[in-house]
């Protein structure tokens, strides 16, 4: 019987959010403590196994138009037996909360088919591949997503620069809360274009700001200094707070961690819903801000240490 596994994780943006869809500098971080396992089997009839749907994929509903799209385009291209198969998908990632649901079942579903097939797939094939379903769920995809779920380190989007990978050396402990409150990037995308257009300077002045914290926060990530991210986090939450995409759920739970001892707390990706992310110093620290989001009312919450990310980490 022939079987494939494919595996990704969800992603987190840490800093740049908004300010990247105009060039300025953003970077994201793997979450590695989130997996997506995708799992294929030889079977009677093809159906997919999933959280959100189970049944026959040519009746997979719209809502996972994305995930049918792919699985049509990888059997169209690797199927060349008709071989029937059952998939089954395993992601604990909430969907529209901003952690890159989408684009992680996407990686893995890649990846699954590839081994499934027995056929060797390098990195630019599988990023095209997601980018591919990403457009078909999101509209047009920046490519963020894609490269961040398929990578095991951090990704740098710089001005007028390729997207590249770094490593860093800092301890710490970042903290992902879910707000329970599906994110709204299409609309948040808009409406700060929307700003921009109305008020090119001030708004200007705005996303070139939050371009500039990305480029310190990555500096003092690099460096270790875990006092000053902190500081950029809270500096460029304000700042996202007048861009209008703060809800009162987000700086409900920001002012909790931040009260439980958070260096920084801010909004992470569209926002007005979705996820928050935190600092905290180390891990005791992080359980405290953690507890806290939970009794604030976060839906979901996840730790991942900085630690995994230096240059010399044990990464699968």
């Amino acid at each position: 019987m022939l079987k494939g596994i494919g595996k990704s994780h969800g992603k987190t943006i840490i800093m740049g959010e908004h300010a990247v869809v105009y060039g300025y500098p953003a970077f994201a971080i793997p979450l590695l403590s989130t997996p997506v396992i995708v799992k294929i089997k030889q079977s009677q009839t093809s159906s997919l196994i999933s959280k959100y749907y189970a049944g026959k994929i040519d009746q997979i509903p719209d809502s996972l138009s994305g995930v049918k799209y792919l699985i049509n385009l990888l059997n169209e291209e690797l199927n060349h037996q008709q071989i029937q198969y059952t998939i089954s998908i395993d992601s604990g990632l909430p969907i529209e909360r901003g952690m890159g649901s989408s684009a992680a079942i996407a990686a893995a579903l890649t990846r699954a088919f590839f081994d499934f097939f027995n056929k060797s797939l390098n990195h630019a094939t599988l990023l095209d591949y997601v980018n591919k379903s990403e457009t078909v769920t999101h509209g047009k995809a920046s490519g963020l997503d894609a490269l961040t779920v398929s990578s095991d380190y951090p990704i740098k989007f710089g001005q007028n620069e390729s997207p590249k990978s770094f490593t860093f050396n800092s301890e710490g402990f970042i903290v992902i809360a879910d707000s329970g409150v599906k994110g709204k990037t299409k609309e948040t995308v808009a409406d700060v274009k929307k700003m921009y257009d109305q008020n090119p300077v001030k708004t200007g002045a705005y996303l070139k700001q939050l371009g500039d914290y990305a480029t310190k926060a990555s500096s003092y990530l690099i460096k270790g200094n875990l006092k000053q991210l902190g500081l950029v986090f809270s500096l460029a939450n304000e700042i996202l707070t007048k861009l209008n995409l703060a809800i009162p759920k987000t700086d409900k739970l920001i002012d909790a961690a931040n009260h439980a001892g958070a260096l920084g707390s801010k909004i992470t990706g569209g926002g007005r819903g979705g996820c928050i992310i935190c600092l905290a110093h180390n891990l005791k620290n992080a359980q405290m801000i953690q507890k806290a989001l939970i009794k604030s009312g976060a839906e979901q919450t996840w730790i991942q240490p900085l630690s995994i990310y230096a240059e010399d980490s044990d990464l699968d």
